[in-house]
């Protein structure tokens, strides 16, 4: 008799975050009736906030940008050489990179947003904790604008 079961199960290879169906989506709803009224984060697509927080944490970042080169018109100083390097090249360079970086760090974070970290966080969270950050961040250069004039 031959053995008609694989030797390997299917379900338990990693899926890439940037797979066709992780991208596109594949399943649009629960399959089984009785697990309907569970709260179940598993479904291929992403939730609608992650646009909101993705378009909010653009935004605020090239809010930073802006605020950033506006402060060193007025004698603050850069701390992050890299940036400071960038700024002197091309302002336009610096706000282009400063985008990109940010954009890919959200992307990775929402491709994996319902991993958890070795600690127990789950990765949604940390993408929340930078948009956060960054908040508090605008804040704070608002508050250096009053103290340079």
């Amino acid at each position: 008799m031959q053995q008609s079961r694989r030797i390997t199960d299917r379900r338990t290879q990693e899926i890439s975050p940037f797979s066709h169906h992780r991208l596109l989506g594949r399943r649009r709803e629960l399959r089984r009736n009785d697990v309907k009224d569970a709260v179940v984060d598993c479904l291929d697509l992403y939730p609608k906030r992650f646009m909101v927080v993705a378009v909010s944490l653009m935004l605020l970042c090239l809010m930073d940008a802006i605020n950033t080169l506006h402060l060193l018109n007025r004698g603050a100083s850069e701390i992050n050489p890299v940036m400071d390097l960038l700024i002197q090249q091309s302002p336009q360079l610096f706000i282009m990179c400063k985008l990109l970086l940010t954009g890919l760090g959200m992307i990775m974070l929402m491709a994996y947003h319902n991993e958890r970290i070795s600690i127990g966080i789950r990765v949604r969270s940390i993408l929340y904790g930078v948009l956060l950050c960054y908040a508090v961040l605008i804040l704070y250069q608002w508050s250096l604008f009053h103290l340079l004039g």
